[in-house]
């Protein structure tokens, strides 16, 4: 496996300040860094990929839809989705990355039920035709989160993000999965990983503590959790995620009201500590 960190750790666009943390993520062993994609026109593309590339780090990204975003509706909120999704997976290949991920259906916070949730899903679905074909055709895997209920009303489990991600019939559409939010949405972390492993629906995965501080720090069954991933047969990236504590708008995105670790380098090094010896063992136990 690969491990990445989500620079949403420290901003909430790649700026020079964050490219500056590049040598000190590998040297703290990370294999690779996860771009975060909102304004995909605003992105030098260029400058991003060759300091990744002069650090030795590969790339993958993440990103929502703006507010007032939907593919379904009407025709403006669709549009704007399809724009959104569509700039993100260019900037995508331009980077280089192979995996965009995160809640690419509806905006965060979002609980719209003018439709019911089938209907949202099956209206959704067949809006992303497009998308995920031009995704597919650049070698850009999207992969859709399951939030937990106070950020989303449209997938919160992983049984039902399984189905959306087979109406979607692409192998560049999957699922990335998020422990912070299974450990609020699921009864068992583990069984709904081995459930997306037998669905061969995994594309990405993030291994995040149960309050956003460090993996390792918290409640999280990492052993049961890093046995299932195993067992699925996922060898792709294992990305930290949490998010800064000095940009305002991600604090409000995600309620991040308090600390959840002392700086972000510690909880680089713990956290990418912890799951390289974690992952390593799953395999023995």
């Amino acid at each position: 496996m690969k491990f990445g960190v989500n620079l949403l750790l420290f901003d909430d666009a790649p700026t020079p300040a964050v490219l500056g943390q590049f040598g000190r993520l590998r040297d703290l062993g990370f294999d690779g860094v996860e771009v975060p994609i909102f304004a995909p026109g605003t992105i030098d593309t260029e400058r991003v990929r060759r300091h990744a590339e002069r650090h030795g780090l590969a790339i993958t990204a993440s990103g929502a839809l703006p507010p007032g975003a939907r593919f379904y509706g009407s025709a403006a909120s669709r549009k704007r989705a399809e724009r959104y999704l569509l700039g993100a997976i260019r900037v995508c290949q331009e980077l280089g990355a192979g995996v965009f991920c995160g809640p690419l259906y509806k905006p965060v916070g979002d609980t719209d039920e003018s439709l019911s949730l089938p209907v949202q899903r099956r209206e959704t679905a067949k809006a992303l035709a497009h998308p995920v074909a031009d995704a597919e055709s650049r070698g850009v895997v999207l992969a859709f989160e399951p939030l937990n209920r106070f950020e989303t009303n449209f997938l919160n489990t992983v049984d039902d993000a399984v189905a959306f991600a087979r109406a979607l019939d692409s192998s560049a559409a999957g699922l990335l999965l998020d422990t912070f939010h299974m450990h609020i949405e699921e009864k068992d972390t583990a069984a709904a990983i081995a459930r997306a492993g037998r669905a061969r629906a995994i594309a990405h995965f993030h291994a995040c503590e149960n309050d956003r501080g460090a993996a390792g720090s918290g409640q999280v069954h990492w052993a049961p959790v890093a046995k299932a991933l195993r067992r699925s047969g996922y060898d792709g990236w294992v990305v930290l995620e949490s998010f800064s504590q000095t940009n305002q708008i991600i604090r409000k995105a995600v309620s991040c009201w308090r600390p959840f670790y002392a700086s972000p380098l510690e909880f680089c090094r713990d956290g990418v500590r912890f799951m390289r010896k974690r992952l390593g063992a799953a395999s023995r136990r």
